[in-house]
């Protein structure tokens, strides 16, 4: 195994909707979830990952649901407070891996518009040859089309690299096309996974 593949969000950054909207609604996680249940807005942050523009998708729901325009907007204006701590274990592993040579990929899940805050805000992303931001792409895991993009970008042959998810759904599609691939829990379980596959650390 030569090459590494990473997704973000769960895996190195912890993201996560109620960093914003529990102060926003006082602590009161019924009706937070009320929020998230009756607008879909966590169903349509995938199509911020897939490229389409914040204000196009927000202002469609503002005007379908005016009681929670407020909230609403907050997903593009405190986006930057969704993002959590970096998942310190995993850090330590990334480091391990490119100071031993391995060739260090990105995939993820990502709007274009918000990718360059988290990008400018770690400085472990420049441990990456190459970042495929499915916003840019206008394609999201798990379609086939984004992970054959991230090999032929790259020349990288699918049995000589290793793809890590949260995602079980993700992790199974980069099977599907001839990678290794580890579905992601923790650090201790990801190095773990990635010894038994023969990578130094």
């Amino acid at each position: 195994m030569k090459n590494i593949i990473f997704d973000f969000g769960g895996v190195l950054l912890e993201w996560n909707p109620d960093n914003v909207y529990l102060e926003y609604f006082k602590n009161d996680k019924h009706v937070m979830n009320a929020f998230y249940d009756k607008t879909q807005i966590k169903v349509l942050n995938k199509e911020f990952d897939r490229g389409v523009p914040f204000d196009t998708i927000l202002s469609n729901l503002a005007e379908k649901f005016p009681r929670y325009k407020e909230p609403i907007l907050l997903w593009k204006q405190s986006w930057h407070k969704m993002l959590g701590n970096k998942i310190e274990g995993s850090i330590q592993i990334l480091q391990k891996l490119h100071d031993n040579g391995y060739n260090l990929y990105g995939l993820t899940n990502w709007s274009a518009e918000t990718f360059p805050y988290a990008y400018y805000t770690h400085d472990f992303f420049r441990l990456f040859k190459d970042i495929v931001v499915s916003g840019r792409e206008n394609m999201i895991k798990p379609e086939p089309g984004i992970f054959e993009l991230c090999l032929s970008r790259n020349n990288l042959i699918p049995e000589q690299s290793v793809f890590i998810d949260d995602s079980l759904e993700n992790v199974l599609a980069a099977t599907e096309i001839g990678m290794e691939a580890i579905y992601f829990r923790d650090p201790n379980q990801l190095q773990e996974s990635l010894v038994y596959l023969g990578i130094k650390l």
